[in-house]
């Protein structure tokens, strides 16, 4: 990806010392910004068969109708022009796809802040000034090339094609791949399996995980990056994994899933855990901080152990609601679970924390049954918490429905409860112990350990957006912690909705971690808050 980068770069630098010296016909209608040079563009001047030019003959009504007609003098049609130009530019000396140089041209003028026509004098002048940091232009672009397009912008046009990935000898290491199906995909430029893989239980016993490993179907010449992806609130029961969604024939990226679809064709490898529980023997341990972290880095492990993928790159780890919660633990986590690996940036998006407040907030409301899993969850994990003790008698048959549907079943069959009859106790998390673990599986008690972006919708109505301000607050008060930021997104969507706002503005913010760019120093421990995606 560096070398296509690098190539891109020069190319784009040729053209402007193309352009510069009179190579191609669009210089002479790009070059020219005075109104001489657009005044009466249809008057006729007729040439002899010899070629020499006359004079107008009788032409006075035609010019008068294009003075009447012309309005290229404002700057609007200036801006339109130098931007038709510059796409000229692009589409005659790149490739052939009107699509990708509208779309190359207008993301260097929206990350650089020039007009066109400072862009268009740069190209002309070769300054270099507007098109040296095009790196992530170029890739938010590269989704309206098809595969033989990227092969001739690239020059790599022999690629072999990614062998299967084979069972592991040591079955005992951390990541080792334990059982193995390949993905259908209908796009044979990337390629997949859904994997068993061996990681270790919140308990530290040895379990068997399940997950998914996606990349570019090609054999790597060099590291690619890797986003680990941490998945949101599902449910508790094997049916919910999210791998069961990449089995079947013909497998077409969708929903979610097809926002990371352009980061394949930009050399990434993308994994997603399962997480403990799901997909594998036990039950999901829900909101367990240690246990989320851990899928997180052994799938990435797993990845790892197919050399062809070249999942040795820096690693990028987003996640969304319980993904968030997952993502932030990551980032404090690192040094302790998977200090080998290459982490360089944690988003976390909607990361649930402020426990006790958001259980009051949970309460009576649409998502109550959040807080059954939760229960569950630690009850199934510590020894000391029992839901005998906590959920009124006459409700406990239905503890059996979290493992007979997802999410969406489990607000169904527990929403409608009273939360002051569905338990036996005044106050859950009132009672030492239960608390006492709650908070321990909270985000705010550790720094962390890596650069991280909070991301925030400001309607978020299943997290509350004051959480992560608090949340900030409580880490940049922590001794030791690296840098981190927060971003709220207003406008009238829902927490499901708000990873498709944001996530374009956070992949340049990834993109920055990948190319060890210099953090926002003027926003470490801020918050900025925008109404445009």
């Amino acid at each position: 990806m560096r070398k296509f980068i690098v190539l891109v770069s020069v190319l784009l630098l040729t053209t402007s010392f193309t352009v510069a010296c009179g190579g191609g016909d669009s210089s002479s209608s790009m070059g020219e910004s005075d109104s001489s040079s657009s005044d009466e563009g249809d008057t006729s001047s007729s040439s002899d068969e010899s070629g020499s030019s006359s004079s107008t003959d009788e032409g006075s009504s035609s010019s008068s109708t294009d003075e009447s007609e012309e309005d290229s003098t404002s700057s609007q049609q200036a801006s339109e022009d130098s931007r038709d130009a510059l796409i000229e530019i692009i589409f005659s000396e790149f490739i052939d796809n009107y699509d990708f140089s509208i779309c190359l041209v207008d993301a260097i003028q929206a990350s650089t802040g020039w007009t066109y026509e400072d862009l268009l004098d740069d190209v002309i002048n070769n300054d270099g000034n507007g098109t040296d940091e095009i790196e992530a232009e170029v890739l938010s672009c590269l989704p309206y090339l098809d595969d033989e397009e990227i092969a001739e912008l690239t020059g790599e046009t022999d690629e072999a094609e990614v062998p299967n990935i084979q069972i592991s000898p040591n079955q005992d290491a951390l990541g080792a791949i334990l059982a193995v199906e390949e993905i259908d995909f209908s796009d044979s430029a990337i390629i997949g399996w859904v994997v068993t893989y061996r990681s270790i239980s919140i308990a530290g016993d040895p379990i068997e995980v399940t997950g998914t490993i996606i990349a570019p179907n090609s054999v790597a010449t060099e590291p690619r990056p890797v986003l680990s992806i941490g998945h949101s609130t599902l449910g508790m029961a094997d049916m919910c994994a999210p791998s069961l969604n990449f089995m079947g024939e013909d497998v077409v990226l969708t929903g979610r899933d097809a926002l990371f679809e352009p980061l394949l064709r930009q050399g990434f490898v993308v994994v997603t855990s399962d997480f403990e529980g799901l997909g594998g023997p036990g039950l999901h341990p829900y909101i367990i901080g240690a246990s989320e972290a851990q899928g997180i880095f052994d799938i990435v492990r797993a990845a790892q152990t197919a050399p062809t993928l070249g999942a040795d790159g820096p690693l990028l780890v987003w996640g969304h609601s319980q993904g968030g919660h997952a993502a932030m633990h990551v980032s404090q986590l690192w040094q302790t679970i998977a200090p080998e690996l290459d982490l360089v940036g944690v988003a976390a998006s909607a990361p649930p924390s402020q426990f006790p407040l958001l259980a009051d907030y949970l309460k009576g409301g649409e998502y109550q049954g959040y807080l059954v899993m939760v229960m569950a969850a630690l009850a199934e994990v510590y020894n000391e918490l029992s839901l005998e003790t906590i959920i009124a008698p006459e409700y406990m048959p239905l503890l059996d429905e979290l493992e007979l549907g997802c999410s969406g079943h489990v607000r169904e069959t527990f929403n409608g409860i009273p939360f002051e009859d569905l338990t036996s106790v005044d106050d859950v998390f009132a009672d030492p112990d239960w608390f006492a673990r709650l908070l321990e599986n909270d985000v705010n008690l550790l720094p962390n350990e890596t650069p991280v972006l909070l991301l925030h919708a400001s309607e978020d109505e299943q997290i509350p957006v004051v959480s992560s301000s608090l949340l900030l607050d409580q880490i940049c008060a922590l001794e030791g912690h690296e840098h981190i930021e927060r971003r709220v997104y207003e406008g009238e969507f829902t927490h499901s909705d708000a990873p498709d706002e944001h996530w374009y503005d956070m992949m340049d913010w990834m993109y920055d971690r990948i190319y060890d760019r210099p953090v926002d120093e003027e926003n470490e421990c801020l918050t900025t808050f925008t109404g445009s995606f």
